[in-house]
């Protein structure tokens, strides 16, 4: 089976929200994702957007934490960005986070599915707000664009994961 990558353009909703779905079908089952998924601090390991993230309790709905953004974005974030809420934990299949953002918020929400010769991964990212265009150009696209580096990490890990057993 070949790998499935869609990003949703069709889902931009002018003056209201941006959203984009990305999805491929990885080459392992979700439970050999899952560990890197649900360790937040292990989010910089595979997520180039990202140098650093931490949990401020257990991993559940509810949960607050704070993401660092790499590069310039990063060093602003830590110093006024507000901490994200997890708002959804279902175990072995989905996370979802709530960061607030200047007027609005960003949700991202990340699936594991099992399917044949794998797991389908997705990622939805939502930018709602008044500040979502300036949003979308500081760390939203990058987040789209960057689906594929995600992807091949996340099954490296994987891989080492399962040599290392």
């Amino acid at each position: 089976m070949h790998p499935v990558y869609e990003t949703d353009s069709s889902a931009y909703r002018p003056g209201m929200t941006w959203t984009r779905i990305s999805r491929r079908i990885l080459p392992c089952p979700p439970s050999a994702l899952w560990p890197s998924l649900a360790d937040f601090t292990r989010w910089p390991d595979w997520d180039p957007d990202l140098t650093g993230a931490e949990l401020h309790g257990l991993a559940e709905a509810g949960t607050t934490g704070f993401l660092v953004p790499s590069g310039f974005r990063g060093r602003v974030h830590s110093r006024v960005a507000e901490p994200f809420t997890i708002t959804c934990w279902v175990q072995d299949r989905e996370i979802a986070i709530r960061q607030p953002i200047p007027f609005g918020a960003m949700d991202l929400a990340l699936r594991l599915s099992a399917v044949d010769g794998g797991t389908e991964f997705v990622q939805e990212i939502t930018l709602a707000g008044p500040m979502r265009a300036v949003m979308v150009a500081v760390i939203g696209g990058d987040v789209v664009k960057h689906f594929d580096v995600k992807c091949a990490k996340l099954v490296s890990l994987a891989a080492q994961a399962e040599h290392d057993a």
